[in-house]
């Protein structure tokens, strides 16, 4: 088959720093699938980015303006010459069927798609209709606005992220859907890192209100007074950085709170392997892939009590989920770990056990047989 995904961001190069989910499912996806098809993606130009890479036998083709690595919903202007000049390139390439793999890459794959007369599927990291607004604030408007517009088109076969996102879809569309998660790349986890010497907490996330890393960090100050060399390293990025590390400041706890982003793919793994707990409170998630990410490095973990990550976790197995507003709460789970032993130890077992459950190669199968079935069902 000849497949073109549209990602709105992917990486550069082989050091592979990716700003989120959407990222990672495109690229292990592409690197599975490019063994038996041809793969092109599309996405945004970056900073210092080729117009054109190859890399783990596919092909990037960078379209647009030149923008910052990190996704901004107000960036507005930008992203509408990058649709428009993303589907005209579109129109111009080989394929057999199209992904999209956000509210963007939606509007770019369907666009396409119609314009080649060729199956199109919408790949569903989750569902913010009504919630645009209250998630990323007044600006959020065009991504309500362009969210309708993708459903009101739809698509050949939709693939949630989780069945908490493919219920939210069953509510709007009467297209057929699977649910396809995330899962791990083994080859990435094989290698052990000595633990660091500080008890230390990680957390990977945007920088955002819906993340909550406030309660966090709250958290994090109350265990700090009982554990006083614990660390806390926060990666991301995101419009709440400046305010949480303001707060972090008058909490008195800044010296044990580090801030990194855009980490190159090994180092990222190093840090989380090197690293005791994997933290995250976030109040919106449509699946959670550092949750299990970490896992897989054996990190128990302390996260919200949301339904997405029930349902990734299988109800808790290999940490701990809380209510999300509750510092104290995390505090008392994250202390239970790093000074209860077996507690810590069996916790870590059952998160490497969890992980087994999400499998990048059979997650491009049950993929690719999507693909086959949607241009089968095109050609009779």
């Amino acid at each position: 088959m000849k497949i073109l995904l549209v990602s709105e961001f992917f990486p550069t190069g082989k050091d592979l720093r990716f700003s989120g989910g959407v990222e990672a499912r495109t690229f292990f996806l592409a690197k599975h699938l490019a063994k038996r098809h041809k793969i092109t993606i599309i996405c945004t130009k970056l900073k210092g980015s080729k117009v054109k890479e190859t890399m783990f036998g596919f092909t990037v083709c960078r379209i647009g303006p030149e923008r910052r690595y990190e996704a901004t919903v107000s960036d507005i202007i930008n992203r509408l010459r990058f649709i428009k000049e993303a589907v005209k390139f579109g129109q111009t390439l080989d394929i057999d069927i199209v992904d999209g793999g956000n509210f963007i890459a939606h509007f770019i794959a369907k666009s396409i798609a119609q314009g080649k007369k060729v199956s199109c599927v919408g790949w569903y990291p989750d569902v913010w209709i009504g919630s645009w607004i209250k998630n990323t604030g007044v600006w959020g408007i065009f991504g309500e606005i362009l969210e309708r517009i993708n459903l009101f088109r739809g698509f050949d076969f939709y693939i949630p992220i989780s069945k908490v996102v493919a219920k939210k879809l069953k509510k709007r569309v009467a297209a057929k859907l699977k649910v396809i998660p995330c899962g791990i790349d083994w080859q990435e986890f094989k290698s052990s890192e000595k633990k660091f010497k500080e008890p230390t907490i990680v957390c990977i996330s945007r920088l955002a209100k819906y993340k909550n890393l406030r309660t966090l960090i709250f958290a994090f100050a109350h265990l700090s007074v009982k554990i006083k060399n614990a660390r806390l390293i926060i990666i991301g990025s995101g419009p709440e950085h400046s305010s949480l590390e303001s707060l972090a400041k008058a909490l008195k706890i800044s010296p044990k709170v580090k801030f990194l982003s855009n980490l190159p793919r090994k180092q990222l793994i190093s840090l989380i392997k090197s690293s005791h707990i994997f933290t995250s409170p976030s109040l919106v998630e449509g699946f959670g892939i550092a949750t299990i990410e970490s896992a897989a490095c054996g990190l128990p973990y302390v996260i919200s009590d949301i339904a997405v990550h029930r349902e990734i976790t299988r109800g808790g197995q290999g940490g701990f989920l809380l209510d999300p507003y509750d510092a104290l709460s995390f505090s008392d789970r994250l202390f239970n770990l790093l000074k209860n032993e077996t507690l810590y130890k069996e916790k870590s077992r059952q998160a490497q056990a969890l992980t087994k459950n999400y499998n990048w190669e059979q997650i491009s199968t049950e993929t690719e047989s999507i693909y086959f079935k949607c241009i089968s069902d095109t050609l009779i």
